[in-house]
């Protein structure tokens, strides 16, 4: 399986596990278990928030790197820091890590929907820029400028940072 056809997989399956989560009761939905942890809604909206947040970087990014022909079949390298921030956010939970206002979620009705669409909006960047060479772009991270890694750098943590979140609705679901 190549580099492409694997993030593509993580990114399905995450939206394999909302739906799942998804088939709760709305009022278990929109529970919070406590009042300082987020409901399942709630850690869906701030997926949500992260991905509109990431896809004009990643845009911009295969934009620039299809104008460049910049190719490579992988396999790819995630930078140092990436490396790090994808084992701090790996389920479960190591460690609390406060988000920042932009990502504050406030959970809405189509919390769900938004989140499949969003997901197909990743995949189908993947599937149409297939073959480029993911390790070549760089971009700045959503939550703090400062912090840059590449392309495949991104897609690894976007797809951990919604199975930590997954991890953390399914576990606000019980009862």
């Amino acid at each position: 399986m190549d580099t492409f056809d694997a993030l593509i997989q993580e990114l399905q399956a995450a939206a394999a596990g909302a739906a799942r989560l998804a088939a709760a009761p709305s009022s278990a939905f929109t529970r919070r278990p406590h009042p300082q942890k987020w409901s399942a809604a709630e850690c869906f909206e701030h997926l949500n928030l992260t991905t509109k947040a990431y896809l004009p970087k990643l845009e911009a990014a295969f934009s620039e790197l299809q104008q460049s022909g910049l190719r490579s079949p992988g396999p790819f390298r995630m930078d140092w820091q990436a490396r790090l921030l994808h084992w701090l956010l790996a389920p479960p939970a190591r460690l609390r890590m406060p988000t920042s206002p932009p990502f504050f979620p406030a959970a809405s009705e189509d919390t769900i929907p938004q989140f499949s669409e969003l997901q197909q909006r990743l995949i189908s960047l993947l599937e149409q820029h297939r073959g480029l060479a993911l390790d070549r772009a760089r971009i700045s991270s959503p939550f703090a400028e400062r912090v840059r890694y590449n392309l495949y750098s991104a897609f690894r943590l976007i797809a951990v940072h919604q199975r930590r979140h997954l991890w953390q609705a399914g576990r606000a679901l019980q009862p």
